[in-house]
């Protein structure tokens, strides 16, 4: 059998890595929105949005939702 460690030593590099492991990710979004408030990243936001809706128009131009899009230019 091992040793037990006492209950106030710093865990093992092993089983820090274990626990942080066993922890779920909290996804890309919410990743991503504690970076910008974390390094005040603020200046991306509407960069962001602006390519967010390029996208949009670009898949609906594709869609039948074409003809309501080209009174928008």
């Amino acid at each position: 059998m091992s040793n037990p460690q006492p209950p106030d030593s710093p865990p093992t590099p092993n089983e820090d890595f274990a626990k942080q492991a066993a922890h779920s990710s909290p996804g890309i979004v919410r990743e991503f929105g504690q970076f910008l408030v974390e390094n005040k990243k603020w200046w991306l936001i509407p960069i962001l949005v602006a390519v967010g809706l390029i996208t949009v128009l670009v898949a609906a131009s594709s869609s039948p939702l074409a003809p309501l899009i080209y009174p928008l230019f």
